[in-house]
């Protein structure tokens, strides 16, 4: 990925993308940064009206949602930028979508009336994995369904209750 393909396909200049960001390394911090706000902020309004009966129906809306959006995937993607700013915003997203995962699983359990045997950081960091993987296989298989692999996942997760 090039400055001047970036110009191109936004139909600018490179002068102009120089002038606003200086580098390719801070236009990539920048979408960065932009993309995870718009992931974290949707994953936050998702299950804000769910119910004990809507929960993964809504959950799995909104995991649809975003991986036909390709925002997520975008943001996997940009984890190969080895820059110093790029890996500092890759780290500010990697902790918002931690912080807001350990909200939502802990949400769906609260929802479902469920004590996980486990603490609800660990398993909203196997989730989020889960979900990055999901993303990334959905992206490169798209005629398979996603459905079913979070449905087992979620059956595994909510084995893990007393």
């Amino acid at each position: 990925m090039s400055l001047q393909s970036i110009a191109a396909e936004a139909a600018v200049s490179k002068a102009l993308i120089l002038y606003h960001y200086g580098d390719k390394e801070q236009l990539l911090a920048t979408t960065i940064r932009w993309l995870s706000e718009r992931v974290v902020r949707r994953e936050e309004e998702a299950l804000e009206a769910s119910s004990a009966t809507s929960v993964l129906e809504d959950y799995w809306r909104w995991i649809d949602t975003e991986t036909r959006s390709g925002e997520v995937r975008v943001l996997i993607e940009l984890g190969q930028e080895r820059g110093d700013e790029c890996r500092r915003a890759l780290g500010e997203s990697a902790a918002q979508r931690q912080a807001v995962a350990e909200r939502t699983v802990g949400r769906v359990f609260q929802l479902l009336d469920l004590s996980p045997r486990l603490p609800t950081a660990m398993l909203a960091s196997c989730e989020l994995s889960f979900r990055d993987g999901l993303v990334l296989w959905a992206s490169r298989t798209p005629d398979r369904n996603s459905r079913v692999s979070f449905d087992v996942f979620w059956l595994s997760l909510l084995g893990l209750t007393h």
